[in-house]
């Protein structure tokens, strides 16, 4: 296997999601450097149940506090490796320019599986060596074993070799039977470890899923092995010693010339045991997680880790207070609205900010017990944090922020107004809430975060939003992934090529994107909404219905499908199918043609 990993660079290039709420056929959402991930869609499309499935992704792979446990959402993600670093990961192969895979989630929501046609072959390709040294070092043994029972017993049939005194790992003097058990344990425990690894195979797909991999035993010091004979004078009674006489110097000479005549198939033996054991050691722990001891895990499952490292980017996860507001109940009333807010800012300080050593105590007690008791000490340096990071647009308005706490219940966060009057967070208007909230995760974030936002913004003055927006490029300008959904033309990128849109059908919710971003602005005017009006019109009408729309606005103006086919990008036979509805057409052509007939879209549509 190859060597450790270290600062590997990787890029989500998108995510495919199923089976979550609304969302039964898979959804693709695409990753775009510099850009917001944005998704606009009608109320009930299922724009929410998208960002809830990729906060799931990510804090299932994270590993920290608010992990959802046991969800039937199934997920692939798709990464680009640099050739760089997909070389590091097998030095020596033919890799290429850009390695691009897919991780897949498994029962428990995380990533146990790895898609690739680049680097699963590798990985397939270095357990077959192992396979082929295991079956060397067998032949290789067997040919040892024969030549130095024909040597000693000449044409006889073949005795015990029980006798042989060897040299073994340690230097010392044991019998060749120990030594056979010793090459036939490692052989043993090299089988039944790829027999288990190629069981997490898939041809079909390519792909390898990560599973039980069973131990491995090393031999411990190999580099002072060696298959020679050793002379062990026989441990003779005084009265034997009286009438038996052994010839050492004779019986060593003979050894001398057994031994320079099994020293290549000894040297060989040697070296192809060394080799397969250190490979075997290296195999188990690349795949297997090692988390009490990192270092002992091997290059694959730290390329493992590193994956779910980047799918399972720290998380700050948003909702939208609107919707908070309209459908609070009263039972929300008392528990769990009135301190929502407080509730995320907390929990997000807690997982992103805090390094006090009762982290885990508190956390633990929070997820298991609903218990927000916090000891001095932390709760103090939550109110340090808080009045640190204060929003600009609130400086001057009050005189600090204070955070009390009784019984175990979530700690109030109150402003203190320059008025005299303290007010409770949650008390605040929405837009205020929201804000708060929004400018004190923001400020928790850091390069290969991640940040999901429910409707950022939605209720802020028009200028306020194109301000959140500027500050969303700027974190996305910092390495900091940003998703969000939105009903606000003015959240709304000038580049529309990350923009996805959402839609609620018979087969649960759709997702869709279209590419000719230049085109569509001169059609629609530049409104991303009048587009996605006009792409629900498109997928009411169906992609045949559209190609027939469009032969007959051909035809209207051509008079003839030959004069139709010279002016127009298409070929008579597909303008032919067109007419009989044997042929589709893609939205992107119903624009091209609107385009060239000098019509509106909502003609052909």
């Amino acid at each position: 296997m190859p060597q450790l990993l270290t600062e590997v660079y990787m890029r989500i290039t998108k995510i495919e999601i199923t089976n979550y709420k609304s969302i039964k056929e898979p959804v693709e959402i695409n990753y775009y450097n510099g850009l917001p991930t944005v998704l606009i869609g009608k109320n009930g499309s299922g724009k929410t149940n998208i960002l809830e499935a990729l906060s799931a992704v990510a804090e299932a792979n994270g590993n920290y506090f608010g992990m959802r446990k046991e969800l039937p959402l199934k997920y692939k993600v798709h990464i680009r490796l640099e050739k760089e670093d997909a070389e590091r990961l097998f030095p020596g192969k033919s890799i290429d320019e850009k390695c691009e895979f897919a991780a897949c989630s498994g029962e428990d929501c995380k990533i146990n599986r790895i898609e690739s046609e680049c680097l699963i072959p590798l990985l397939r390709m270095e357990i077959d060596e192992i396979s082929e040294l295991a079956g060397e070092l067998k032949d290789a043994f067997n040919t040892y074993t024969k030549q130095l029972t024909k040597i000693a017993y000449g044409e006889r049939n073949e005795q015990p070799l029980r006798g042989y005194r060897i040299t073994d790992f340690h230097d010392s003097t044991t019998n060749y039977d120990a030594i056979k058990f010793q090459v036939e344990f490692v052989l043993e425990q090299t089988e039944k470890l790829i027999k288990s690894i190629i069981q997490n195979f898939c041809i079909e797909e390519c792909s390898f899923k990560f599973g039980y991999i069973p131990d491995y035993y090393p031999l411990g010091d190999l580099g002072r092995l060696c298959f020679k004979l050793r002379y062990v004078k026989p441990d003779l009674a005084p009265f034997e010693e009286k009438f038996i006489t052994v010839n050492e110097a004779a019986i060593k000479r003979e050894i001398t010339k057994i031994n320079k005549a099994t020293k290549a198939s000894c040297e060989k033996i040697t070296a192809l045991l060394h080799e397969l054991d250190e490979r075997a050691k290296r195999l188990k722990a690349a795949l297997t997680d090692d988390q009490i001891i990192p270092d002992n895990s091997g290059v694959f499952y730290k390329f493992i880790r590193e994956v779910r490292n980047c799918v399972g980017a720290k998380c700050a996860s948003l909702r939208n207070e609107s919707s908070e507001v309209i459908f609070k109940t009263e039972k929300q009333e008392r528990e769990y609205f009135r301190s929502d807010r407080s509730r995320v800012i907390l929990q997000t300080y807690l997982n992103r900010v805090y390094t006090g050593p009762d982290k885990d105590e508190i956390q633990k007690q929070i997820s298991e017990n609903k218990d927000f008791s916090l000891s001095e000490a932390a709760l103090n340096e939550f109110e340090k944090y808080l009045n640190e990071h204060i929003p600009e647009f609130e400086n001057g308005m009050y005189e600090r922020i204070a955070v009390e706490q009784s019984d175990g219940k979530l700690p109030s966060i109150l402003l203190h107004e320059k008025s005299g009057e303290i007010v409770d967070l949650n008390s605040t208007s929405a837009g205020r809430r929201w804000y708060f909230t929004y400018y004190f995760m923001k400020n928790t974030l850091e390069n290969g975060d991640l940040f999901i936002i429910d409707e950022p913004a939605a209720m802020l003055h028009p200028l306020a939003q194109k301000e959140v927006l500027k500050e969303l490029l700027q974190l996305e300008s910092r390495g900091i992934r940003v998703i969000y959904s939105t009903h606000s033309p003015y959240l709304i990128p000038s580049d529309w090529k990350s923009v996805h849109f959402v839609a609620m059908t018979d087969s649960g919710t759709t997702v869709t994107q279209e590419n000719k971003y230049d085109a569509l602005k001169q059609v629609t005017g530049g409104d991303i909404f009048d587009l996605q009006a006009l792409l629900e019109r498109y997928q009411k009408c169906g992609p045949v219905g559209a190609a027939h729309n469009c032969y007959k606005a051909l035809i209207h103006k051509y008079g003839s499908i030959e004069k139709a086919a010279k002016n127009v990008p298409f070929s008579y036979d597909t303008i032919e199918a067109w007419k009989k509805k044997k042929r589709g057409t893609s939205f992107e052509n119903v624009i091209n043609i609107s385009n060239a007939l000098a019509v509106s879209p909502k003609e052909l549509l």
